[in-house]
């Protein structure tokens, strides 16, 4: 049985951070609460929307975007310094420095791209030892507060201090801190003391937000492509090509080479790879069938692009001054000018526009605009910009270009500039931002997550902390679309994952686990974080999430107790716990009495009863081992006295007990103890064994245990007569069931 205590406190909208554009902020603080409902638009606020929404008329409801917005970052490879600088595509803010790789292994990083959620998987080409090439994986955060290493605020501390809005980091040293880059130049080490990272693995880095370093089949990597799975594919010079997982870099696949590809790469809509130049060219590679195709050099040999709109692919030629349009099979629908003898990188934007970079040599300045139809529009000129050799589209529709002579990289707006060729705009810089000097960027790949955003994932997510309010708590199920308006259409889905710690920072060390709806999965710990993926069909049917319910895994039944230290023919002295259920603690003492009932007399001095549960507040805690409960019973003398016999008693003891075992099963033990009997003066020797002695008057039963599957009860001293009877120390321990849980105990959820 529930006992919803669903919180009625909207944590405030946090502006501690920029919103993803084309979402609202999301909360900083975790939702309390043990029992919450996310139904209406203010519930969804409380966590974080990526690429879905409650707009008008769908409000109160979460639907997918009708077109991806993908993280406000562009992340840059500065190849010659051996790391990957993060640019916010907003501001123009760089927020971090982080190197590719750990000392002694080879950095030198050309290609970036971006993950589902929104970490930067980079690649190494100097790294070749021992055959293997290498990736890195660097995490977001969103948010939070600088400070010193002991917590306090100092807005140029080393340290992130939450609540965040969004954390991919790793806390390794659980000190609930982040240790991450400032900005530019702030790179913290990487030492690979005895080799530790060598083969894989970031235990040495300084910086918390690198989350991934993993050792690959393709040496000197170039090709890092994430698929719809949030996994990554990767390449290199020896034309290995080989999957990793998304969730730890392990590797997902076998090496496999077509004796082709291997630079720059990207995983289009239907799941095929596209691998670039390296031996016999363009590799083609459906992974569903196995199936692998080399490409030669009509269809260009350099950088690739996919159109968001049609899925078509495009490739550079570097030294052709064409750049070639293919369909999804990889047929030539076209060759087209661009307005240079050489190219690099490519990128295709919403709005049907082709950008490419004009290449690193000393004294090109400019990116070519086409329209995906071939028509030329003009030259971007590049003040202050030269030689540039990557370009992507950011989030807002602007395009980066990255220039590896003059170390810096340039953002272009579209609809800025001059009017061109079939009546465009050619696109002006509106921002430089200066990468420092020897930065060398390079960076011909989706260095900002469109292609992965706009076309391989046609997916959107909605993620959310929650305080179970106690370390320890036991989460027990997440429930949606109860409600009326929720579906998932033929084609579309919704995953629903979980995770939780003891702490907040602790989350994003966590891995999400998946659960099912309605269905008890019983996870530890005081916050939990619940991220629901939205994925719509081929066809771009949304699903939709119309409600979502977090609760924690309440105990299924109660303690009782109940501890009597004298019984006589119904007349009670010293009882602990009179309701007996539930169990809670009570004492009870009674310094002497004298009572008479049919033919006996009973005189008792320092009568004690107690009873104890452990917890005190079953509801306010998960069930762990040690709970239970405990009575105990204690008469210090007792004469009780007939016609026929006198009956003398020292001290009684008697105590019963029920404990949740390591298994969460209820134990029961029930013991007692007798110090002296004395029968019409006759001394009886009985301890804690059990005894039974007929006599005149009746029957006498010493230290017996009745046990059942649910109880235990236990009489140190009960003399049975025909008219009347008296039981001396007797303690109970049950576990009773709540309404509606058959078979519940205390013991478990």
């Amino acid at each position: 049985m529930r006992h919803p205590r669903r919180s009625l406190v909207l944590a405030a909208v946090g502006a501690l951070l920029l919103p993803l554009v084309g979402t609202p902020s999301a909360s900083a603080a975790p939702v309390p609460g043990e029992d919450v409902l996310y139904t209406l638009d203010a519930d969804f606020d409380q966590g974080v929307l990526q690429d879905v929404n409650h707009d008008s008329p769908n409000n109160n409801q979460l639907q997918l975007n009708r077109q991806s917005v993908f993280f406000p970052y562009v992340n840059v490879a500065a190849s010659a310094r051996g790391t990957m600088v993060r640019i916010d595509v907003n501001t123009g803010e760089i927020v971090g420095e982080w190197l590719s790789a750990p000392d002694g292994q080879g950095r030198n990083p050309s290609r970036t791209t971006v993950d589902k959620l929104g970490n930067t998987w980079l690649s190494n080409r100097n790294e070749a030892g021992g055959g293997r090439g290498s990736v890195t994986r660097v995490g977001v955060i969103r948010g939070g507060t600088r400070t010193n290493a002991d917590g306090t605020p100092n807005p140029t501390g080393d340290y992130l201090k939450g609540p965040f809005g969004y954390n991919t980091c790793l806390d390794r040293d659980l000190d609930g801190l982040f240790a991450t880059s400032r900005g530019l130049g702030d790179i913290r080490p990487w030492t690979n003391a005895g080799g530790a990272d060598a083969n894989g693995g970031v235990t040495t880095a300084a910086d918390e937000c690198l989350i991934t370093y993993s050792r690959v089949a393709g040496t000197n990597t170039r090709t890092v492509a994430v698929d719809a799975d949030n996994n990554l594919w990767t390449g290199g010079a020896n034309t290995q090509h080989q999957k990793i997982s998304g969730l730890d870099g392990s590797p997902l696949t076998a090496p496999v080479s077509f004796a082709c590809g291997g630079y720059g790469g990207l995983v289009d809509q239907a799941g095929t790879l596209w691998s670039a130049r390296y031996g016999a060219n363009l590799l083609r590679y459906e992974p569903g069938s196995g199936s692998g195709t080399c490409l030669d050099t009509s269809h260009g040999d350099y950088g690739l692009g996919m159109d968001p709109q049609t899925g078509e692919i495009w490739h550079t030629g570097v030294n052709s001054g064409q750049t070639v349009k293919m369909d999804a099979a990889g047929n030539i629908l076209g060759s087209f000018p661009h307005g240079h003898n050489r190219a690099q990188g490519v990128a295709v934007d919403m709005d049907g526009n082709v950008w490419v970079a004009h290449a690193l040599d000393n004294g090109t300045n400019t990116v070519g605009h086409l329209r995906t139809d071939g028509t030329f529009v003009g030259n971007v000129v590049l003040p202050g910009g030269n030689g540039p050799t990557g370009v992507a589209v950011d989030t807002n529709g602007k395009v980066w270009v990255t220039n590896i002579n003059s170390n810096n990289a340039q953002r272009i707006d579209p609809d800025a500039g001059p009017v061109g060729g079939g009546g465009f705009a050619v696109g002006a810089v509106d921002l430089t931002v200066d990468l420092g000097a020897g930065a060398g960027p390079y960076n011909y790949s989706d260095m900002t997550g469109s292609v992965l955003g706009e076309i391989t994932a046609p997916v959107g997510t909605w993620s959310v902390v929650q305080d179970g309010g106690v370390a320890g708590q036991t989460w027990g199920t997440v429930t949606w679309n109860t409600e009326a308006q929720g579906s998932v259409p033929a084609g579309t889905s919704i995953t629903v994952e979980a995770r939780t710690s003891d702490t907040e920072a602790g989350l994003a060390g966590e891995a999400f686990a998946p659960v099912s709806n309605g269905v008890e999965f019983a996870r530890v710990g005081r916050y939990i974080e619940v991220r629901a993926t939205l994925t719509a069909s081929p066809s771009g049917d949304t699903p939709v999430l119309s409600d979502l319910r977090i609760t924690t895994s309440e105990r299924t039944g109660v303690f009782s107790c109940q501890a009597t230290a004298l019984n006589l023919a119904g007349i009670v002295v010293a009882r602990a716990n009179p309701p007996d259920v539930p169990c809670v603690d009570d004492y009870a003492n009674v310094a002497n009495v004298n009572l008479s009932a049919g033919i006996l007399t009973v005189r008792a001095n320092a009568l004690t009863a107690s009873t104890e549960q452990t917890p005190d507040d079953l509801l306010a805690l998960p069930p762990a081992p040690g709970d239970g409960a405990v009575s105990n019973a204690r008469v210090d003398y007792t004469r009780i006295s007939s016609l026929l016999v006198t009956i003398e008693v020292g001290v009684i003891q008697a105590t019963a007990s029920v404990t949740c075992d390591a298994n969460l099963n209820p134990q029961f033990a029930g013991s007692s103890q007798i110090a002296s009997l004395r029968i019409n003066g006759v001394q009886v020797n009985v301890g804690s064994a059990p005894l039974t002695i007929p006599l005149v008057i009746g029957s006498l039963q010493l230290n017996s245990t009745t046990t059942t599957s649910s109880s235990v009860v236990q009489r140190a001293f009960a003399l049975d007569t025909l008219l009347t009877d008296v039981v001396l120390g007797e303690a109970k321990a049950n576990v009773e069931a709540l309404p509606g849980e058959p078979g519940g105990s205390p013991c478990r959820v």
